[in-house]
């Protein structure tokens, strides 16, 4: 299974230490944090960094580089600690060193065949089957639920009004709004995918070390563009290694340039 024949190619993650670390990696400055995942996978080595993301609301909460400042921010969870100083986004042909976590977006057979190579403990279960969290538990089953239809239809129309210039200029405006984010944010966290690429396939397999499958939000697939019927999923790097039959194979892994 080689993953440098996938479209799109996995992203590798790591998180920033010191002030001016990477520097030489181009600071992103854009929509949301699956738009930059987008530009990573398309060849950039970017560095998300605190006032990187100019519209969406919720990736700089979750991701540690906003302060929590209204009930609402507070509310978003699980996130990383504040400060967080950045974070490394590349391709995996081109990530500078090791990453801590890989976010794969793909479709649910490839997932499915790489699930498969790990033990459940490597799978996160803190997600008391809330589809706005994690699609493990949907994977686990041979029948769609209606949830999930739900979620494909809504994608699907993301998907083909994405490519408008008017489609996206609205929902930059929309999603500056603190108060527009926040009845989205209640109305889909029942029935839909939520912080989808943020949260789901970087956060949670930071914290947890665990693998994280999830369908993608509103956002991953209006700005990041992704396909509606692909997943996004988050593999700590050692279990991406294993899962991807990778391990032990330098020639597979990242470069150390």
């Amino acid at each position: 299974m080689d993953w440098r024949q996938w479209d799109p190619l996995p992203v590798g993650v790591r998180r920033l230490q010191v002030p001016g670390e990477s520097a030489a990696a181009a600071a992103y400055q854009g929509i949301s944090y699956c738009d930059a995942i987008r530009l990573a996978g398309e060849g950039d080595c970017l560095r998300v960094m605190p006032g990187s993301v100019q519209v969406c609301r919720w990736s700089p909460v979750v991701l540690g580089l906003k302060k929590p400042l209204s009930r609402f921010e507070s509310g978003l969870a699980p996130r990383l600690d504040y400060p967080t100083e950045g974070l490394l986004l590349a391709r995996l042909d081109r990530f500078p060193g090791e990453p801590e976590v890989v976010v794969v977006r793909a479709g649910r057979d490839r997932l499915q065949c790489m699930i498969e190579n790990l033990a459940s403990e490597h799978l996160w279960d803190g997600h008391e089957n809330k589809l706005d969290r994690s699609a493990l538990f949907v994977m686990a089953s041979d029948r769609p639920t209606p949830r999930q239809g739900l979620v494909g239809a809504v994608n699907r129309v993301l998907a083909a009004l994405a490519p408008y210039a008017r489609w996206r200029a609205l929902t930059h405006w929309l999603f500056r709004s603190s108060a527009i984010t926040a009845t989205w944010e209640a109305l889909i966290s029942r029935t839909m995918a939520d912080m989808s690429i943020c949260r789901n396939s970087t956060v949670i397999p930071l914290l947890a070390g665990q693998v994280n499958v999830s369908f993608f939000c509103s956002g991953g697939v209006t700005w990041g563009r992704n396909r509606p019927d692909h997943l996004t999923s988050g593999w700590p790097w050692p279990l991406f290694q294993v899962a991807a039959g990778s391990a032990g194979d330098q020639s597979r892994g990242p470069s150390h340039g």
